[in-house]
């Protein structure tokens, strides 16, 4: 078995696309980490429901904008918001490996063998493969499983790479902005290029 370390942090943390862009626009105002950090503590700009989920809103978005780089900075107000929130997405993919490994390994195939299509099932078989092949995912309780399926389904819903049709969680591939690929490409992650987009 493979002793890889996987998070399943995922599970209390939510998409949070607008946390990120506001968390970006301040930055391109000039704002600091600490300055954006007291504005968080202070005034709740994140509109937390709590203080300890205000930390934790805060944390988990400030991870998430510095897995990028000034380019990306300046390149996300120029995006519609179809293409921001990929780059939210594409945040998440950098910093969890589980979840990357799901969109390469399930969401792509689906996209390349074109069944438009998740069921839960794709889910269930996923965590199954890495609980029979992994010590940390082995570990782990059957309601954990669940929660990060849900997880994933709610990120692919808000990112808009999936929609509910009768029911049917239907995959919507979307055509990325160039410069998001030319970045992808600028950073060699063309395995999250290929996560969302299949082929290449």
């Amino acid at each position: 078995m493979s002793n890889k370390k996987y998070s399943a942090g995922l599970v209390s943390q939510g998409f949070w696309f607008y946390e990120l862009k506001q968390y970006i626009e301040l930055l391109q105002e000039g704002k600091t980490e600490a300055e954006i950090q007291k504005l968080s503590e202070e005034i709740n700009i994140f509109s937390a429901v709590s203080v300890s989920r205000g930390k934790e809103t805060f944390n988990a978005v400030r991870r998430r904008v510095n897995v990028f780089d000034s380019n990306m900075y300046h390149l996300f107000p120029k995006l519609n918001i179809e293409n921001q929130k990929i780059i939210a997405l594409i945040a998440v993919l950098l910093l969890n490996d589980l979840f990357l490994e799901f969109m390469l390994e399930v969401f792509q195939e689906k996209i390349n063998k074109e069944i438009l299509q998740l069921s839960v099932t794709d889910y269930r078989s996923f965590f199954s493969e890495k609980q029979r092949t992994n010590d940390t995912v082995a570990t782990w309780k059957p309601y954990t499983y669940n929660r990060l399926a849900s997880a994933y389904r709610n990120y692919l819903l808000e990112s808009g790479l999936i929609r509910e049709s009768n029911g049917v969680e239907m995959i919507t591939p979307k055509n990325l902005d160039v410069r998001v690929i030319q970045w992808l490409k600028d950073n060699k992650r063309l395995d999250i290029l290929k996560a969302i987009m299949g082929g290449y």
